[in-house]
């Protein structure tokens, strides 16, 4: 995850948990697919990590670069997606911080 994105959800959400600063040592997907049981919603680029953190248990929101988010995204009333081509971009970071809060706002509330 982009560290200013991920400094800016702390302080703007102070009970988040990122998983990767509490769960270390472990390498099995099976942690990081439990882990969705106890989450009100992950936020993941696309990656395996997004795969394994799509059960269904919490509401993911998947960041996309290069890649076409319509090819990769099953369908999934929980999962949402936020892609760089949007703002005319392949590169992720490119993704507004505001618009992934106005996500994570509207998945939320």
């Amino acid at each position: 995850m982009n560290l200013y994105l991920k400094e800016k959800l702390k302080n703007l959400y102070p009970h988040s948990i990122f998983i990767e600063d509490h769960i270390t040592g472990f390498q099995n997907i099976e942690i990081i697919m439990a882990t969705t049981k106890y989450l009100q919603l992950a936020i993941s680029n696309d990656s395996g990590v997004s795969h394994m953190l799509s059960t269904g248990y919490c509401p993911l929101i998947k960041l996309f670069g290069p890649k076409d988010s319509t090819k990769f995204t099953p369908e999934n009333p929980n999962l949402f997606s936020i892609s760089s081509s949007d703002f005319n971009s392949k590169n992720i970071n490119k993704i507004p911080v505001s618009r992934v809060i106005e996500e994570i706002e509207k998945v939320l509330i």
